[in-house]
């Protein structure tokens, strides 16, 4: 008997095609990069200009990604501040992973992007290779596991990557 060709697709990480990815953003130049890059691996875009538009999508119900890739810097609401209020357990939108990035990063940032409760932070420009790793990690990671992904008692991601420094943070 032939094997049925859906039946060569790992079973540690389904097909892109299967994924929402909401990218925030206020530069549209930014946007069109992620939506072209994401596309062609396969993932559904949807954006947003800014953390409140955002915000009011998810709480709205409009949209329901799998992951959320934001800008910190941005007008009306930033990265930081949509994550914490995402984040609120009466939100019921915790278990979403959040990838943030900027091109203004310092430490600081990093660390308050992480206390707000993204799951990794980036430096822009991104290294494409590396994001669609971050992004296929945290995929992996929520598909194998309910709540949020940085949950110390995961014994999956126990821990917070910052990949502008590769070292995890605790």
């Amino acid at each position: 008997m032939i094997p049925h060709q859906h039946h060569s697709i790992s079973i540690n990480l389904p097909p892109a095609n299967c994924f929402t990815i909401l990218v925030i953003d206020d530069m549209l130049p930014n946007r069109v990069l992620l939506r072209k890059v994401l596309g062609n691996a396969g993932y559904e875009v949807v954006e947003a200009v800014n953390g409140e538009e955002a915000l009011d999508l998810l709480l709205k119900g409009e949209i329901r990604p799998h992951l959320i890739i934001t800008d910190i810097e941005m007008p009306l609401m930033d990265g930081i501040t949509m994550a914490r209020q995402l984040r609120l357990p009466e939100n019921g939108l915790n278990s979403i992973p959040i990838l943030a990035a900027s091109g203004n990063a310092d430490d600081n940032m990093r660390r308050d992007a992480l206390a707000a409760g993204c799951d990794v932070f980036m430096t822009k420009p991104f290294d494409i290779r590396t994001l669609r790793r971050e992004i296929a990690s945290l995929l992996k990671a929520k598909r194998n596991r309910p709540g949020r992904l940085t949950s110390s008692a995961s014994a999956l991601a126990p821990n917070r990557l910052d990949t502008s420094t590769d070292k995890i943070r605790s």
